[in-house]
């Protein structure tokens, strides 16, 4: 076999390899942009959840104020749970929902009324709930007081929660609600018994006056 055959050979045999190559790294990267379309619809989804406290008459609700949760994606959310507190209380609030169904909003009454908190207390920053739930593919997510969407686990998408609790569906909140409840009464340190925000103020007001 002459040289001009050879490299002839070895020519074709390296633009085949590379043509495999160029073909494996196009699939590569499909596969890549669909895994992060898919994350991307559902952080979507995800950002649709939202809670906040409200004054019932904006409900047409009888109560003074409520707990709203709200559900804009178009998957329903499960294990949704909520956590909050106010400034003047050291007590943690908790509401919690199997299931929260697409495009709606759920309402909940609040164990507390206007001689029990003030319209600006309620408005205020730690009376922001904080959130976890799980969506419909079964990906764990949180929503800090500050209102922020983080992921709480980065596996791959898995499989819609089980019904019967199984290993999908677990979810571990007690540190979170550990470290909530340290926050809730991180405030009232160094403050008197039964002293609110509203009472501090008001004697540092006293105060300049005398």
């Amino acid at each position: 076999m002459s040289t001009s055959q050879l490299a002839a050979q070895w020519v074709s045999a390296v633009g085949s390899a590379g043509s495999l190559l160029g073909f494996a790294a196009y699939v590569w990267i499909m596969l890549l942009n669909r895994k992060d379309q898919v994350e991307v619809r559902q952080e979507q989804q995800a950002q649709g959840v939202t809670a906040w406290l409200d004054e019932g008459a904006r409900h047409d609700r009888d109560e003074d104020y409520v707990l709203c949760v709200h559900n804009g994606g178009d998957s329903p959310v499960f294990q949704v749970r909520c956590l909050f507190s106010l400034p003047s209380s050291d007590e943690q609030h908790s509401v919690s929902m199997a299931l929260l169904p697409p495009a709606s909003d759920e309402i909940h009454s609040l164990p507390f009324g206007h001689d029990d908190v003030s319209r600006e207390e309620l408005y205020s920053a730690p009376a922001v709930p904080e959130m976890r739930f799980t969506d419909s593919h079964g990906t764990h997510w949180g929503r800090d007081g500050n209102g922020q969407l983080h992921r709480l686990d980065r596996r791959n998408v898995r499989r819609k929660p089980s019904s019967d609790g199984g290993e999908d569906a677990a979810r571990d909140d007690s540190e979170w609600e550990q470290a909530h409840r340290e926050r809730a009464d991180a405030p009232r340190e160094g403050s008197s018994q039964g002293d609110s925000p509203q009472d501090d103020e008001q004697n540092r007001r006293a105060s300049s006056q005398a």
